[in-house]
């Protein structure tokens, strides 16, 4: 049992690393930031 709730305990913790770095990606797509690689619609090009 404590095998399986560590196992537990660790895939939470990725699911959660996961979902905040979806929520920031969101985040950053709606105000703007990063590059989508169509230089007109990016403020700087590389």
């Amino acid at each position: 049992m404590p095998a399986e709730l560590g196992n537990i305990i660790v895939i939470a913790v990725l699911a959660a690393v996961a979902a905040l770095a979806v929520r920031s990606l969101r985040r950053s797509r709606k105000s703007g930031g990063g590059c989508n690689g169509d230089c007109g619609n990016c403020r700087g090009c590389h």
